[in-house]
């Protein structure tokens, strides 16, 4: 039985103060670590992220050469009153969760991008917190702050995660407080799969894009699977000499 396209993997980025896990003050990082921004921005660059109407306000723009996607209630929060589907500002607003991950979906098969990023706030990540299998986490050890937003997931002493990369990062003249980067990933991990054809209904500026793209969708699904077996193939050939 075809099980259908085979979905971006999705994965957390997360900053929080040690040792009270704050990540916000008053819709605000309370905090000024311009490496940790840089290391934010080659993360995601290229692909499609997922955010809170807040964590877009206080960004106040779409994010440069990326996907924005943006959580809402209401299809018109955007305070810059354009359209609710904008792909020439590559920003799209979305209701529920399930749109906000077919319109990532969408947008990162035909990209042939296999990672999706969710990037704030507090409640947003709560909602994937069933769905992502990686998180690239820093510490920012700033002592006790005042913050109204918390991300309290443990990960240390977790047997169900990895740890696959570690680094300290100094206090500098650019970075407010010393930090420590992590990468975890999930030991297991239930992949996700989507048909294009079962759409749901987000919008008929995006319904009329889909129908667009849907060949290209599939091509790009044909061309991963394509790679994927000649790639199991190469490998039975080495096992058998």
């Amino acid at each position: 039985m075809n099980k259908g396209i085979q979905a971006p993997d999705i994965s957390f980025v997360v900053a929080r103060s040690y040792p009270q896990n704050i990540i916000g003050c008053d819709n605000q990082l309370p905090w000024r670590l311009k490496g940790d921004l840089k290391r934010f921005r080659e993360i995601t660059t290229g692909h499609a992220v997922i955010m809170g109407r807040k964590t877009y306000e206080s960004i106040g723009r779409p994010l440069p050469n990326r996907k924005n996607i943006v959580i809402s209630r209401s299809q018109d929060a955007d305070s810059t009153n354009r359209s609710f589907w904008d792909p020439e500002r590559a920003l799209y607003w979305a209701t529920t969760r399930e749109n906000a991950l077919f319109i990532a979906d969408a947008l990162s098969i035909t990209s042939h991008k296999r990672d999706i990023f969710v990037i704030g706030g507090a409640e947003i990540y709560k909602l994937f917190a069933d769905l992502y299998y990686k998180i690239y986490l820093t510490l920012v050890f700033t002592g006790k702050i005042d913050g109204d937003a918390t991300f309290d997931i443990s990960f240390e002493n977790d047997d169900g995660w990895k740890l696959i990369e570690e680094q300290e990062c100094a206090k500098s003249e650019v970075d407010e407080y010393p930090s420590r980067f992590y990468i975890y990933k999930k030991k297991k991990y239930n992949r996700r799969y989507v048909n294009p054809r079962d759409f749901l209904k987000i919008d008929p500026l995006a319904e009329k894009w889909l129908l667009q793209h849907l060949d290209e969708i599939e091509k790009a699904n044909l061309e991963h699977q394509e790679s994927l077996n000649l790639f199991d193939q190469q490998l039975t050939l080495a096992a058998s000499r």
